[in-house]
């Protein structure tokens, strides 16, 4: 070890003219050093020797910036290399797609790569013929409604975005207001994929408010002379000759959410309207479903309708429900059945009554089709319940039968009995909210008493009741004979408990012999394997 003094020779720098910051550190490491002598040698600690420090010179620049520890960054300096050619082309083609769409011409890859950064908000006109992939029509209908059911649309996002834009412009189209060239314009975007329309909303004219007339115009006027102004709706006419798949049209003639606004004339459907419907379906022969619901339609323009529909090559299901239609208009309805390949038919919460239902029953005794028939909430009673009845028991194709709320008795209920002892096709009747129950020995004296659809109070008269006049036990008596039906509504119907068990322990039975019959014939239809060295037993 070198002695402390030989020590500050070696390590102190030539004294210069105007001390640095480096001649200070070194005077005073060495003051440290001879502190440190000072007290006493102290071999174990190994001696520290700074390196040199380089005089100033032309270098010093370059040394002070050896010396520092955090360098000032380049913000537009970054790691990534050069994008490749590919993709600077896909990104030209993103930015101009509007203006000039390059789709077909690309690889696969490159294609999706450009569908997937277009935004969902480019023209109709650009997008509709060119684009088909699911993944973009998507993200355009995600966009544009919080929720989205594709299954109703055929699992196709495309179909659903097209149909669905369509409806709002129909739903918000104001007649001598808004141009028919809104809707007209996009025919040719969406013809081949709109396959169904439902639109449950559609406005009336704006109805501007009438000058006051000076009084010598009201002292010369008339009261005939003032006339209210049309409240025609659009008419789908042309738009729907121009949907060349369009298969299902569901209507509803009102307004929505028109709030303090309300008048009757917004839920009117007019003979306009009416004659104008007809003549479009007419000419439909790819229409499959209509429905016209909540419409007020009566039964003059059930009958336009209906007698547009004679023939109709594909019609497959009618729905005239929530309706004002009478006996007239299901006269027409039942000539329909035997003139079209109809398979459903609803006509729920109309004003059907006995001599409507015999028309009814009196086609379906001869029809082929139909295997649907829904009349619940109307005015059939017993004895247009035992008509259908009667019809039933030579029908050979209707499935589901629906009759709640129809003021329906003991008498329906015992030709019911009788009919599903000889019935095999029907799988489901609705008979709630009746009654088909107990009913008294003393029939016209209770029935008298009864208020309107069986409310209204007897006047405390107590009255026997017979077993063999049991609605309940009636319809037990046929499900023993019966090994089809499956579903038996006889809610709020006046069963007793003790049969409607009984019932629903042969509707069980039933069901799980039509289960063991479908696995039985699955089997059966299964291919045979062929025996082989992997198959050695068959």
């Amino acid at each position: 070890m070198l002695p402390v003094h030989n020590m500050q020779e070696t390590l102190t720098p030539p004294s210069v003219s105007a001390p640095s910051q480096s001649s200070v550190f070194t005077q005073d490491w060495a003051s440290t050093v001879g502190q440190a002598s000072s007290t006493g040698p102290q071999p174990s600690k190994p001696s520290f020797i700074p390196p040199p420090l380089k005089s100033k010179g032309r270098n010093s620049g370059a040394n002070v910036r050896w010396m520092r520890r955090i360098i000032a960054e380049d913000a537009e300096w970054s790691l990534a290399i050069v994008p490749l050619l590919t993709e600077l082309c896909i990104q030209h083609i993103v930015r101009n797609f509007q203006n000039n769409p390059v789709l077909k011409q690309l690889l696969p890859e490159h294609q999706q790569k450009v569908l997937n950064h277009l935004s969902p908000d480019l023209p109709l006109a650009v997008t509709a013929n060119l684009i088909d992939s699911e993944n973009y029509w998507r993200r355009c209908c995600t966009q544009r409604w919080p929720v989205c059911h594709v299954a109703e649309h055929g699992g196709s996002w495309k179909r659903m975005f097209f149909e669905r834009h369509l409806e709002n412009l129909l739903k918000h189209f104001i007649p001598s207001t808004t141009a028919p060239a809104v809707i007209l314009d996009l025919l040719p975007l969406c013809r081949n994929y709109v396959h169904r329309l439902r639109v449950h909303q559609f406005l009336p004219p704006v109805q501007l408010p009438s000058l006051p007339r000076s009084r010598e115009q009201t002292d010369s006027g008339s009261e005939g002379e003032t006339e209210e102004p049309a409240m025609d709706h659009y008419q789908l006419n042309d738009l729907v000759a121009g949907l060349s798949h369009l298969e299902e049209l569901d209507l509803v003639y009102g307004v929505k959410d028109c709030g303090m606004n309300f008048e009757w004339n917004f839920f009117l459907f007019t003979y306009q309207d009416c004659h104008s419907l007809a003549a479009t379906i007419k000419a439909c022969h790819t229409l499959k479903i209509f429905r016209l619901t909540r419409s007020k339609v009566d039964d003059d323009k059930a009958r336009i309708l209906i007698r547009s529909l004679l023939d109709h090559p594909a019609l497959e299901e009618l729905d005239l429900s929530h309706n004002l239609i009478g006996d007239r208009g299901v006269r027409a309805a039942a000539k329909l059945l035997n003139h079209s390949r109809l398979r459903v038919l609803n006509l729920a919460n109309n004003q059907v009554r006995a001599p409507g239902a015999q028309s009814l029953a009196h086609a379906l005794a001869h029809n082929t089709n139909l295997i649907s028939l829904n009349l619940r909430l109307n005015y059939i009673e017993d004895e247009g319940g035992q008509a259908l009845a009667h019809a039933l028991q030579t029908n050979k194709c209707l499935t589901t039968l629906h009759l709640g709320g129809n003021k329906l008795s003991e008498p329906t209920a015992t030709l019911l009995s009788q009919m599903l002892a000889v019935n095999t096709t029907l799988t489901s009747i609705n008979l709630s909210c009746n009654h088909v129950g107990l009913v008294s020995t003393a029939s016209g004296a209770s029935r008298a008493q009864e208020g309107p659809r069986g409310l209204g109070g007897g006047g405390g008269i107590h009255l026997p009741w017979d077993s063999h006049r049991d609605g309940g036990k009636q319809l037990l008596e046929g499900m023993s004979d019966n090994r089809t039906l499956l579903e038996f509504d006889l809610r709020l119907s006046d069963v007793a408990r003790e049969s409607e068990y009984l019932i629903g322990q042969a509707l069980c039975a039933n069901r799980e012999a039509a289960r063991q019959q479908a696995l039985n014939s699955s089997h059966f239809m299964s291919p045979i394997i062929a025996k082989s060295p992997e198959n050695p037993a068959v």
